[in-house]
């Protein structure tokens, strides 16, 4: 009887608890493999119909999860034929994202102004020159600059915060919930369905059931199941820098964010609110920078001082762009026009003087083995964070 418990417990902290996420790991696996080792495509089919087959006959045994494992690497290292397109697309143009950049350009701003509200509202980036660009490349601060993870993750913030009042309602909760993931998407249009904002709408999708859920370890599963798919759909994001980020930074936001979020609560909503949108926007700067500081060869170190005010700033232009955007009344515009061209001179002159200190950034590249070790150290900080060995069984 004592084995049995014994045995209980330790599937329940493998496979059977966190399907989607082993499944993901494995699958993942198996795509990176493919690119250093190359199989026959009917041996690694073979290959994959024989560990099913395997895991069926020991379905009762530990070691079904063995088989099942090496189905998914084999599966993994099918994907790349089975979906060999490229990891990016061009840019679609549709109605809703040329009518917001049209309502945007007839507030009439000055040129600096029109073009970062362009790029950071609804990812239009055709008056964003290099010039104006630098700054931000400088500081950390440039991924305010293209409508991302950050920018849908101010959208998804939004949306529950105005959506709040559904849950008084009957069913309340699953409407709101729905309402939010339909706001999402429709920011995504309208900010031109680029590859980017399409897999933050898509992992803030996965975090908002996930949220529903009120559960850390179904999270996980609902975050690990948005990308697996989307590595269905195209295997080679995986090797995207984009697809890296956008997975760092919605796991940060949900595994540090908002729980350090929740612990730091007080009674005055105004500063939970200030409060959340630091903390979320943080979490994902930390998460990414490993990555950064190997792809690009450096450590923006004022990004730890300039990314909260900029973010805050961000937060108020982008919240004021989509009001204007959703209700462009002339009236209207004589109020958004002085408070989106004061946000965005605060922003652009806070970078600016930020970047002009000679410590703004380190010129350093990790290795790949650093970057290993540093979300080495992330992970074991998370499971720390969430104390999964007090859980009572």
């Amino acid at each position: 009887m004592d084995a049995n418990r014994t045995f209980a417990r330790r599937r329940d902290t493998s496979i059977g608890r966190l399907p989607m996420a082993w499944i993901l790991l494995f699958t993942a696996g198996g795509v990176i493999a493919s690119r250093y080792i190359a199989l026959p495509a009917g041996f690694l089919a073979g290959g994959f119909l024989i560990a099913i087959l395997m895991a069926f006959a020991t379905i009762r045994h530990r070691i079904a999860e063995w088989y099942i494992a090496a189905a998914l690497l084999l599966f993994g290292m099918q994907l790349p034929m089975l979906r060999p397109q490229p990891a990016y697309a061009p840019q679609q143009a549709n109605a809703l994202h040329e009518a917001a950049s049209d309502r945007i350009r007839r507030l009439g701003l000055s040129a600096d102004s029109e073009a970062l509200a362009l790029a950071m509202a609804v990812g239009d980036q055709t008056e964003l020159t290099a010039e104006r660009r630098a700054p931000y490349n400088r500081t950390g601060t440039a991924h305010v600059l293209a409508v991302s993870g950050l920018h849908v993750g101010m959208v998804f913030l939004y949306a529950n915060a105005l959506l709040c009042w559904l849950t008084l309602l009957h069913r309340g909760h699953l409407l709101r919930n729905i309402a939010a993931i339909l706001f999402i998407w429709l920011f995504a249009v309208t900010a031109g369905l680029s590859p980017g904002t399409v897999r933050a709408a898509m992992m803030f999708s996965a975090l908002q059931l996930a949220l529903a859920t009120t559960s850390n370890y179904t999270s996980a599963n609902v975050l690990a199941a948005a990308a697996f798919c989307m590595l269905l759909w195209r295997p080679s994001y995986l090797f995207h820098l984009g697809f890296q980020l956008s997975f760092l930074s919605v796991a940060a936001i949900l595994f540090w964010g908002l729980p350090i979020h929740r612990r730091l609560r007080t009674r005055w909503s105004l500063l939970n609110g200030a409060s959340g949108m630091i903390l979320v926007g943080l979490a994902a700067s930390i998460a990414t920078t490993p990555l950064v500081s190997h792809v690009f060869g450096t450590i923006p170190l004022a990004g730890i001082i300039a990314n909260p005010p900029v973010i805050l700033l961000t937060y108020g232009v982008v919240g004021i762009s989509l009001i204007w955007t959703i209700i462009p009344w002339p009236p209207l515009g004589v109020v958004i026009r002085p408070l989106l061209e004061t946000l965005l001179s605060l922003q652009d002159g806070l970078v600016s003087a930020v970047a002009a200190s000679p410590h703004a950034a380190v010129e350093y590249r990790m290795t790949a083995a650093q970057m290993a070790v540093s979300y080495l150290f992330f992970v074991i900080f998370t499971l720390i964070m969430w104390h999964p060995w007090r859980k009572k069984r």
